[in-house]
């Protein structure tokens, strides 16, 4: 299931990216493109950390093993409740000021029903339906695509409504099969059962992910504030991870905890841990060296700034091929996770917006960069403390660990010669 479960994780990003390049080619006006990007932030900042938190508890001990229904209730009554606050606040919000009312109710529909369509490849994932997961997940990411590019092929390049009608058909057909697929698999588990559990063991989980990767996402709201809507714009389409570092990193995470909770011990982690470093790094060390001309050629000629900000992105598959957090997560010390991430949006924060104001918007992705490496020394500390003979399951081999470094060279290689 790891490959599976990886190919979806990796083809989910590849959805949203290319329908970044449909956006930025097919939308003549920046000013809405720039608008349509701070929705896109705004959404994610309000449902990730939820949905990400809700669905990793339901893998962890403590939890009954058929918590779907459980999930699906506490997905849907949340994005209704963020539905209903966008509505009553979105007015307030400058990024959200030019929306029409026709387009804020279909931002609403997404927002609603977005949370839910998550448990349909999760279903599909716990069951080991290794087939349906691939195929589900080639109708998603497609589905996604052109849902989302629905200005296209409705004759208005000029507006964002489009964009959001499609998407929020997407979100609402997606937590529909959720149901479904929740009843099929799991028709005879209890709702009520599962709720608590989750609840008690996302709690933890999802005010890391606040802390932690919410810290990634105001990156773009600090330089939005302080250096504009066009820098905002151009820092968002180069503030994207490398997908393979950040995906396959948090698909082999979670499937290692599936296999610790079925079986008592990691499945093949050192293994797992080599074959993920040789399916990235070289990649991201070619993107190194390609960043340049490829966004100019892919975004355009607009967009070539973007390029120097993927590069320092590209550094996190440096802390993202480290996984101290699976381990401490199998053996049940996830709360104290939250101590690390809680360190990171600190760090993050305050040298996003120190270094922007010392040099400029683009010193953001380094504070970003920082910031990881130190919640990934401070999660190993807590695992030699709390684990002192098992902490070693998380180092990562010598293969690894050379490959890394060949990335750090090419990074200041790659600098050497643009510059």
């Amino acid at each position: 299931m790891t490959g599976s479960w990886q190919f979806q994780q990796v083809l989910r990003y590849s959805s949203v990216l290319a329908l970044s390049v449909v956006l930025a080619r097919g939308i003549s006006d920046r000013v809405i493109l720039a608008w349509i990007e701070w929705t896109f932030l705004m959404g994610s900042l309000l449902s990730s950390a939820l949905v990400g938190s809700v669905l990793q508890a339901g893998l962890l001990p403590g939890v009954p093993k058929r918590n779907l229904k459980s999930s699906v209730l506490i997905l849907g009554i949340y994005g209704i409740v963020v539905a209903l606050l966008f509505l009553g606040f979105s007015k307030c919000i400058p990024g959200w000021e030019p929306l029409t009312e026709i387009q804020r109710y279909w931002v609403s529909v997404w927002l609603a029903f977005l949370p839910m369509g998550f448990v349909v490849e999760h279903a599909l994932f716990r069951h080991e339906k290794s087939k349906w997961l691939v195929i589900s997940s080639l109708i998603s990411g497609i589905g996604y695509v052109l849902m989302g590019s629905s200005f296209l092929w409705m004759g208005s390049a000029f507006s964002a409504e489009p964009v959001f009608l499609g998407l929020g058909l997407y979100a609402l057909i997606k937590a529909i099969a959720a149901v479904v697929l929740t009843l099929k698999f799991e028709g005879e588990s209890l709702m009520w059962g599962g709720i608590v559990p989750i609840i008690r063991k996302a709690w933890p989980l999802m005010l890391g992910l606040l802390f932690g990767v919410y810290s990634m996402y105001l990156d773009g709201v600090w330089v939005a504030t302080w250096a504009g809507s066009a820098a905002f714009l151009v820092f968002s389409y180069g503030a994207r991870e490398f997908p393979l570092s950040q995906l396959l990193a948090n698909g082999f995470s979670e499937n290692q905890l599936r296999e610790f909770r079925r079986n008592g011990k990691f499945g093949r982690m050192k293994e797992e841990q080599v074959r993920i470093a040789w399916l990235t790094v070289p990649a991201a060390i070619v993107l190194m060296f390609i960043a340049p001309l490829l966004f100019r050629e892919v975004f355009g000629l607009g967009f070539k700034e973007s390029a120097g900000v993927f590069q320092i992105y590209l550094l996190l598959a440096i802390p993202r091929l480290f996984f101290p957090q699976t381990v401490l997560f199998a053996y049940g010390h996830e709360r104290w996770a939250l101590m690390a991430s809680i360190v990171e949006w600190a760090v993050n924060v305050v040298c996003s917006i120190w270094w922007m104001h010392v040099w400029d918007w683009r010193a953001v992705a380094w504070a970003t960069l920082l910031a990881y490496v130190v919640e990934k020394a401070i999660l190993f500390g807590i695992l030699v403390w709390k684990e002192p003979f098992r902490w070693g399951e998380s180092i990562p081999p010598r293969q690894v660990v050379l490959l890394l470094m060949c990335l750090v060279m090419s990074f200041g290689l790659s600098r050497m010669l643009v510059g």
